[in-house]
């Protein structure tokens, strides 16, 4: 099942182009937009296979590519005649340069008015800082991430992968996808926006409460504040991660690992308690205990049998080489043009009619789709002038 089939995307995004690419993977018809030289930056991020970027091999799979250059009067114009043909647009350009180039939402609704228009910024539209320039690690400090990863005595750190790019990135494909549907029911698009300061911020959840009603929590290190042992130990052979969250849970734990006098001790009884004494000693206890008997395939399979929530901590190989990674179809094979098959991340949302072996396209060529689209709306001869000319 491909349910955005039909769905033609205009993506002029530059170095994020993940929310084009979870609308290509689901269907949608997806013309990257690039500068003639050199086009998308994300072309020369490494790492490199034979010359090409995995990582736009990643992130522009199955797009097409073609070639304009948006500082020229006739540039701008071929745009807007492509926008008559299209659904979605998708930019992340710094606030306000599409209107600087007079393709702002206000003039391209008037030439298409179902068109849905996708903004991605870095701190949102308006406010104070609505001209600042983010990457992912500038906004998961801002956003307070780095506050609350790492260890109480080390600084601030920010979480290893880029989720300020994935999140802002989804939660803009839910965007448009809502706006489609309003679209195509009323006739009338719109513009959404998201921001990748504004994404993060929507994770930090509970902190929002303990601000308000205990004072701001920092890094507690893999520890919870509160509840325990909801934290990451070590074992026989590495570190587990158990999420211990109710006195149930803990009680049931004890009894499966042997030691079920920690059930009745006064000073681990219930969740309050093992709170006042985890650092104590409980959790001295428990780790010595673990890496004395238990491996973190015993404690997975412990916990599973239980249904205490538990995981051994793997490494990234360990983690992609597991069975359940390979049954759910999250590590699939692309084939390249340039490069032949990769291995890259398949889709995390599954319709259940869908096909399993959908056939990921590869990630496009710079302009290799100029002729395709542009001779929707132009003449051979115009397009070989404009090529002449190093506007497309």
């Amino acid at each position: 099942m491909l349910p955005l089939k039909g769905v033609r995307v205009l993506d002029l995004t530059a170095v994020n182009g993940f929310a084009a690419m979870e609308l290509a993977d689901y269907g949608a018809e997806v013309i990257k937009v690039e500068r003639p030289k050199g086009g998308d930056a994300v072309r020369f991020y490494p790492p490199f296979k034979d010359d090409v970027s995995l990582y736009h091999a990643f992130m522009d799979r199955g797009k097409k590519s073609i070639t304009l250059d948006l500082k020229t009067e006739e540039g701008k114009e071929i745009l807007k005649e492509l926008v008559k043909t299209a659904d979605v647009l998708i930019e992340n350009f710094k606030v306000g340069t599409m209107e600087k180039m007079g393709l702002g939402y206000d003039v391209l609704s008037k030439i298409n008015p179902k068109l849905v228009y996708g903004a991605l910024t870095s701190y949102g539209s308006t406010g104070p800082e609505k001209d600042y320039i983010a990457y992912d690690v500038a906004v998961q400090a801002k956003a307070g991430i780095m506050d609350i990863t790492g260890f109480t005595e080390g600084k601030p750190t920010k979480v290893g992968a880029y989720i300020g790019d994935h999140y802002s990135c989804t939660y803009l494909c839910a965007a448009i996808g809502m706006a489609l549907y309003h679209a195509r029911a009323t006739g009338q698009g719109q513009k959404v926006e998201t921001s990748m300061f504004e994404a993060l911020v929507s994770i930090l959840e509970d902190k929002f409460a303990i601000c308000d009603c205990e004072g701001c929590a920092t890094r507690t290190g893999n520890a919870h504040p509160s509840i325990n042992p909801y934290d990451v130990v070590r074992c026989k052979d590495g570190y587990v991660a158990l999420g211990i969250s109710t006195d149930d849970q803990w009680s049931k734990f004890c009894i499966e690992f042997g030691k079920p006098e920690w059930v009745e001790d006064p000073k681990y009884a219930n969740n309050a308690q093992r709170g006042l004494h985890y650092f104590g000693d409980l959790r001295d206890k428990l780790e010595n205990y673990l890496v004395e008997n238990f491996t973190k395939a015993e404690i997975d399979d412990k916990c599973a049998k239980i249904k205490v929530p538990a995981a051994g901590c793997n490494t990234i190989e360990e983690a992609i080489n597991q069975e359940q990674i390979k049954v759910r179809d999250m590590i699939v094979t692309v084939k390249d043009q340039r490069i032949g098959d990769i291995k890259t991340v398949g889709k995390i949302i599954k319709f259940h009619d869908e096909n399993k072996n959908i056939d990921f396209k590869s990630a496009p060529i710079l302009g290799q789709n100029n002729d395709e689209i542009y001779g929707e709306i132009l003449s051979p001869e115009k397009i070989a002038e404009l090529k002449a000319k190093k506007i497309i």
